[in-house]
C-alpha cells in the first residue's frame, strides 16, 4: 500500500438545492448560500488575506480538502487581482476523494465566476493516483501541490513551513479522519512561526484540538446562516516539535553555478531559471553535453511494485512530473526545441516539451513480461494498486501486439502516456571550463580551474557532474574531494537500419528496449557493464542487443549487419540505485547513533543533482524540481521518505551511526 493509503476517485452528485454534496460523507461541499462567498468570507478573511501576503517574496497556504477546488480558485483569483501580491504563491491542498477533471469543469461552468481558472486547472488535472501532484499556473508564480492521500498520513509526509491554514474538510462528525490529532500535531509540525489558521466548524474537538498543538483560537461571526467561525494563530507556549520547518532561504542574491552540462545539469539550470535565477552553467568537458545531444532518443515510463518501493514511485513521480509537461506549456512555446522534434519522423502520439527541454512524444510503452507467471503477477499488481486505466492497462499477448503494431507471444503492462524523448533544443547556454576547486568567500562558491583562476561565483553551487565525476573529482574547500558514493556503468543502444525493420509503433521494454523508428533508425538496448569504460561501440554489446530483442520479440531475423549507429554513454549509479539530490552534509564531531537526516548540519550552499542511473530521462525533471524547491524553501513536491531516500547525506549518515561512539 501507499504510505498516503488508499484513495478512491468521487462523482459530482446534487442534494435537493442544488447544492454539490458527497454522496459518501453525507454532507455539502460548501454553504448553500455560495462556496465563492464562503471562500472569501471563512478562509481568505479568516486568515487576513489578502493583507497579510502583501509585498511578500513567496507565501504558503495549506488546506485539508480540495473538494471542487473553488477555495483555491478563489484565492488564485485574490491574487491575480491584487497589486501587491506575493512573486510566488504555494497552495497545497490535500484531498483523499478527488474528482475528475470533466466535474471540475462541469461545476464551475462557462458563465461561472472561475470559469476561465477552472479551465486551466482541468487542463493540468492528474489522474486519481495516491501521491504528491505539481501543477503550475501564471508561468510559475502559483502553484498548486496536490496531495491524493489520507489526511494524517499526508501531513507527515510533506516538507513544507505554512503561513496560513484553510481548514475545509467534511463536519468533523462526518469526516472524523480529517480532524485526528493526527491531522492537528501535522498542522502543528508544518506551521510557520506566526501560521494563521480558519475554519467553517467550531466544533467542540476542533478548537481542542487545535488548541493542544499550539494554536491558539477564537470564534467569528459566521459565514450566511451559520453563526460563528473559527479563526486562530500558531502561537505555543511550550516546544511542540522537534525541528522548525523549512523557511524560505534569504540568498543574498539569486545566483547559481551548476557543474555538469549533461540531463541533471540541465534540468536544475532550467528550473531555477524558471525561478528567476542567474544561472552559470558549467561543462567540465565537451563529452557530457555532447554525448547528451548525440542521444538518438530515450524512453520515459513509470516502475509498478506492489510493495510501493522508494524506487518505484520516485520513478512515478518522475514519469508524471515529465508527461505533464505537455500542460505546463502552450504549444506556442514550444520554440525551435518544437518545430525540429516535429519535423521528425512520427509514427504515433505527439511531441511536447519536457520538463528537460526535449521533445516528448507519448506513443506509449509496453512493458512486456517474462513469462505467463510474470504476465498475471504484473497484472495482479495493478488491481491491488487501483491504478486508474488512463495511466496503466493489463494487456494480454493478443492486445499487446495489436498496440505494438507487430507479434508478441506474452502479454505485460501498457502506459498510455509512456513514450519517447528525442533531443532537441536545449535551452541553457552552457561555457565548457573544467572546473578543479569550489572555495567559499563571502557568501559565495567560487569556482576555480586548475591554475587557481576563477570561472564563475554564485551564491549556490550545484554539483551535477554525473559520470564525469570519477576522472575528475571536484575539490570542495575545507571537505578535500568531493567522494559522490557512486559508481560508472557503461551502456551501448544499437540502431537497427529502419529499412530492414520498421520497428514497433509504441515503445517496447522488458528484456530489452525497443522504440520506434526515428530518422530511419530503430533503436534497441542497452547493455549494462560496470566492467568496461570505453565509449568505443563494441560488437558484444550489439549481439547481445539483438539476443534480448529477440526474447522480447520472438520469430524476428535480424543480425549485426542491419546495425548502422550506435550511442555509448556511462551513467553513474549509486549503490542503492536512488539518486543524489539535496544539501551536500558538513558532519564534525558528534554522537550521531541516534541522528536522523534533518539533524545532519549541511554544507551552506552546496548541493547535489547526480547519479540518475538509467533513469535519467525520467528521474531528471522531479529530481531538479525538488532540489530548486529545497533551494528556495518551497514546498517539496515528493513525500518526505523519498526526499529522504535520494538525500545525498543518507550513506554520510550511515557511515557516522557504525563508527565507534558515532561520532
Amino acid at each position: 500500500m501507499h504510505p498516503l493509503g488508499p484513495i478512491a476517485a468521487t462523482s459530482l452528485a446534487f442534494d435537493s438545492d442544488g447544492t454539490p454534496y458527497s454522496e459518501h460523507y453525507g454532507d455539502v461541499y460548501h454553504s448553500r448560500a455560495g462556496g465563492t462567498g464562503q471562500a472569501r468570507t471563512v478562509f481568505l478573511a479568516g486568515n487576513r488575506l489578502p493583507e497579510r501576503w502583501g509585498g511578500a517574496t513567496g507565501f504558503t497556504l495549506l488546506e485539508t480538502g480540495f473538494g471542487l477546488g473553488t477555495n483555491f480558485l478563489t484565492t488564485w483569483a485574490a491574487w491575480r487581482d491584487d497589486p501587491r501580491r506575493p512573486q510566488r504563491l504555494d497552495y497545497v491542498s490535500i484531498e483523499r476523494s478527488p474528482f475528475v477533471a470533466a466535474d471540475l469543469l462541469r461545476w464551475h461552468a462557462a458563465g461561472g465566476e472561475h470559469h476561465d481558472l477552472a479551465r486551466e486547472l482541468a487542463a493540468r488535472w492528474p489522474a486519481p493516483i495516491a501521491g504528491v501532484h505539481r501543477m503550475e499556473f501564471e508561468h510559475g508564480a502559483v502553484v498548486l501541490t496536490l496531495v491524493l492521500g489520507e489526511f494524517a498520513r499526508a501531513l507527515a509526509q510533506l516538507r513544507c513551513a505554512v503561513d496560513a491554514f484553510f481548514l475545509d474538510g467534511f463536519a468533523p462528525s462526518r469526516n472524523p479522519d480529517a480532524w485526528s490529532h493526527g491531522v492537528f500535531r501535522g498542522l502543528a509540525r508544518l506551521a510557520a512561526p506566526g501560521a494563521t489558521v480558519a475554519s467553517y466548524t467550531t466544533a467542540r474537538t476542533v478548537v481542542a484540538g487545535l488548541q493542544a498543538v499550539g494554536f491558539q483560537v477564537q470564534k467569528a461571526p459566521g459565514f450566511s446562516g451559520k453563526r460563528e467561525r473559527l479563526i486562530g494563530q500558531f502561537a505555543p507556549r511550550y516546544i511542540v516539535r522537534r525541528h522548525d520547518p523549512p523557511a524560505r532561504a534569504p540568498w543574498p542574491a539569486r545566483s547559481a553555478l551548476v557543474i555538469g552540462a549533461g540531463i541533471a545539469g540541465q534540468a536544475v539550470g532550467e528550473r531555477l531559471a524558471a525561478r528567476g535565477w542567474q544561472v552559470s552553467l558549467i561543462d567540465q568537458s565537451d563529452q557530457s553535453n555532447g554525448s547528451l545531444r548525440r542521444l538518438p532518443a530515450g524512453a520515459i515510463y513509470p516502475l509498478i511494485a506492489r510493495d510501493e518501493s522508494h524506487l518505484a514511485r520516485l520513478t512515478r513521480a518522475g514519469f508524471l512530473w515529465q508527461t505533464a509537461g505537455g500542460a505546463r506549456h502552450s504549444q506556442s512555446d514550444l520554440g525551435s526545441g518544437g518545430g525540429a522534434d516535429q519535423s521528425r519522423s512520427d509514427p504515433g502520439g505527439r511531441y511536447h516539451p519536457s520538463a528537460i527541454g526535449s521533445g516528448y512524444r507519448a506513443c506509449g510503452y509496453v512493458d512486456l513480461a517474462t513469462d505467463e507467471r510474470a504476465a498475471e503477477r504484473a497484472a495482479d499488481t495493478l488491481r491491488v494498486l487501483g491504478l486508474p486505466a488512463e495511466f496503466a492497462q493489463a494487456l494480454d499477448a493478443t492486445a499487446a501486439s495489436e498496440t505494438a503494431g507487430l507479434r508478441v507471444t506474452l502479454g505485460g503492462t501498457y502506459f498510455p502516456q509512456g513514450g519517447l524523448v528525442v533531443p532537441g533544443h536545449w535551452p541553457l547556454a552552457r561555457a565548457v571550463r573544467a572546473v578543479d576547486r569550489l572555495v567559499r568567500r563571502d557568501d559565495q562558491w567560487l569556482a576555480l580551474d586548475a591554475h587557481g583562476a576563477q570561472i564563475a561565483a554564485a551564491s549556490v553551487a550545484v554539483v551535477a557532474t554525473g559520470a564525469g565525476s570519477y576522472d575528475r573529482p571536484l575539490h570542495i574547500d575545507g571537505h578535500g574531494p568531493l567522494d559522490l558514493p557512486c559508481a560508472p556503468v557503461r551502456g551501448q543502444l544499437s540502431g537497427l537500419d529502419a529499412q530492414h525493420w520498421s520497428g514497433p509503433r509504441c515503445v517496447l521494454g522488458g528484456a530489452a528496449l525497443c522504440m520506434p523508428a526515428i530518422d530511419s533508425r530503430v533503436w534497441i538496448g542497452a547493455s549494462y557493464s560496470r566492467e568496461n569504460r570505453t565509449l568505443e561501440p563494441l560488437a558484444d554489446d550489439d549481439a547481445a542487443n539483438l539476443a534480448r530483442l529477440a526474447r522480447l520479440v520472438p520469430g524476428l531475423k535480424l543480425d549485426r549487419a542491419m546495425i548502422r549507429a550506435h550511442y555509448v554513454g556511462l551513467r553513474a549509479v549509486a549503490a542503492d540505485r536512488m539518486p543524489l539530490v539535496g544539501a551536500w552534509p558538513a558532519t564534525g564531531a558528534g554522537d550521531w547513533r541516534s541522528a536522523h537526516l534533518p539533524d545532519l548540519p549541511r554544507t551552506p550552499g552546496l548541493y547535489i543533482c547526480s547519479a540518475m542511473g538509467s533513469r535519467g530521462l525520467t528521474w531528471a525533471g522531479i529530481a531538479a524540481e525538488t532540489l530548486a524547491s529545497l533551494i528556495e524553501g518551497e514546498p517539496v513536491p515528493i513525500e518526505a521518505d523519498l526526499l529522504d531516500a535520494i538525500d545525498p547525506a543518507r550513506f554520510a549518515l550511515a557511515r557516522l551511526r557504525r563508527q565507534p561512539g558515532g561520532s
